[in-house]
């Protein structure tokens, strides 16, 4: 079984986000999205159980590759990645058109995401890569069960279905699926000799011509205002005043 997992590098949440041109200034040192800790850690499962081969891909400005030593950290084999300045401000579905082409260059069996970055939160990267590989999606799961088969627990508009893993398939993780890793000293250690490997895009099957065009980014002002309640003991009475203003209770 061979298992690719998107992880994606981006500026540490703990700093401000400034942007240039439309798009996310990246500074040298990015870091791993913790959104897809939680799909390394569902192919580390099958890895263990199946003697998988895990392999992270990534697309977007390498940098440090801080992101990419912390997939590996976590236990994954080896990772390749895409850094291409043509791919800059790329839209959800070229950037599933790059990752499904290197989940296609590894012979990958399963694609697994997270469920959306936490830096472009489109949440439809995984559903996009599923119809370039023509493989079924399976999305939102919130539990996995591996015994002799692998049975997956997603999230629906109605409550929860159960179903089997495929063979091949695509899949995205939420963030209550499964508790992630953290990678010991030895981990840390021996992720530094694991190789990550640059692919070019001129090696992949893609058209790289961008179709958005960057216009301006305008600053919504607030016009309301809220009311503020300081809570001396009775301010519940207020919200049940409110209720009543609006006729639900």
């Amino acid at each position: 079984m061979k298992i690719a997992v998107c992880a994606k590098q981006i500026p540490d949440p703990a700093n401000e986000v400034t942007y240039s041109n439309g798009t996310i200034e990246r500074p040298e040192e990015q870091v791993l999205d913790d959104t897809d800790r939680y799909g390394i850690e569902v192919a580390l499962q099958l890895k263990e159980k199946f003697d998988a081969e895990v392999t992270i891909i990534s697309m977007g400005p390498s940098g440090t590759q801080k992101g990419l030593q912390q997939a590996l950290q976590m236990g994954a084999d080896k990772a390749v990645f895409v850094d291409d300045e043509s791919l800059k401000g790329a839209n959800s579905l070229m950037t599933a058109n790059v990752l499904s082409e290197l989940a296609k260059s590894l012979s990958a069996d399963i694609v697994i995401f997270g469920t959306e970055s936490t830096d472009g939160y489109s949440g439809t990267v995984p559903q996009q890569v599923s119809r370039y590989l023509d493989l079924e999606c399976i999305s939102y799961v919130k539990a996995v069960e591996i015994n002799d088969n692998v049975t997956l627990t997603r999230q629906t508009v109605e409550g929860s279905e159960k179903l089997n893993m495929p063979e091949k398939c695509v899949i995205s993780v939420t963030a209550g699926g499964v508790e992630p890793r953290y990678p010991n000293f030895k981990d840390i250690m021996a992720a530094k000799s694991k190789p990550i490997e640059q692919v070019s895009i001129s090696d992949l099957t893609i058209n790289t011509t961008q179709n958005l065009e960057f216009i301006d980014i305008e600053t919504v002002e607030n016009s309301k205002s809220g009311e503020k309640i300081v809570d001396e003991g009775e301010a519940y009475q207020e919200i049940v005043n409110k209720l009543k203003e609006l006729k639900v209770i």
